[in-house]
């Protein structure tokens, strides 16, 4: 008998910092306020999360009006984010952040992304000695094993590669083209730089098994009529694989399957 169980749903993790939110240029700000100035790149942003300098420091910015106003991205996120919850993946977001501000992180995602995640998992990066007492730190590819992702979207190269070694499918989320120069260890990576990049290219609008709902009968050829005026069809041939009878005794027509179309023709490899 076969199965009429649906197949698992897809799950696709996604970083926070730098991927859904501005939290560099947040950071930045607080910064060049209370210290002396300084200019980074996305580049960098791996160090904020571990130099022991910059963990000492980050710890304030946690407390600041800057961290309680950061921005998301401004490139098509959240909409591409609702047409993937529409087709049914699982989202999840996997971020470098401690879990000490667990909801702090939770506000900003339902505030610009409402009802798009399930979960936020925390890395626990850079905890201090006193904060290992209550957190454990993981690295991005071992909570894609855990949780089982099949596709990651991030923007640091590090965890993309790390990711991509285990099996995942990853998307190095590249907008200002700082990675473009790092060519080595990117089997398993394609690199992006919006996304609309990615909804468009890497998860195409698959096919709809229903897709004519209306038969329009001027566009049906005209019947030839026979000798006698009546339809060359003969009027007992109601078993024409095209018709069917109703419970009222009526012809309806059965739908096709051809989409005739040609749109959307080819569906993504991680659909």
């Amino acid at each position: 008998m076969p199965s009429i169980l649906k197949e698992p749903r897809k799950t696709i993790a996604v970083n926070l910092d730098e991927t859904l939110s501005q939290t560099l240029d947040a950071m930045l700000t607080w910064h060049n306020r209370y210290h002396a100035p300084c200019t980074a790149d996305l580049a960098t942003m791996a160090r904020y999360w571990q130099d022991d300098e910059c963990s000492s420091k980050i710890r304030y910015f946690y407390q600041s009006d800057e961290f309680d106003t950061i921005q998301p991205v401004n490139d098509f996120a959240l909409e591409a984010l609702k047409m993937l919850k529409k087709r049914g993946f699982h989202l999840v977001i996997i971020t470098s952040r401690q879990q000490f501000i667990a909801e702090e992180t939770k506000r900003f995602v339902d505030k610009h992304y409402p009802g798009i995640f399930e979960s936020i998992y925390f890395c626990n990066l850079g905890l201090t000695n006193e904060e290992q007492r209550n957190y454990v730190s993981k690295r991005k590819s071992t909570i894609c094993q855990e949780i089982g992702v099949d596709v990651l979207i991030d923007h640091q190269l590090e965890n993309c590669k790390d990711c991509a070694n285990i099996g995942v499918d990853v998307l190095l989320y590249d907008p200002t083209g700082h990675q473009q120069q790092k060519k080595q260890g990117l089997d398993g990576i394609k690199r992006v730089k919006t996304w609309r990049e990615i909804i468009h290219h890497h998860f195409p609008k698959p096919n709809s098994p229903l897709r004519h709902l209306v038969y329009s009968y001027s566009q049906s050829p005209p019947m030839e009529m026979d000798n006698d005026g009546d339809n060359s069809d003969d009027d007992n041939d109601n078993d024409n694989d095209d018709y069917q009878m109703d419970q009222d005794g009526n012809e309806i027509i059965l739908l096709s399957e051809d989409d005739g179309d040609g749109v959307g023709d080819g569906v993504g490899s991680w659909l």
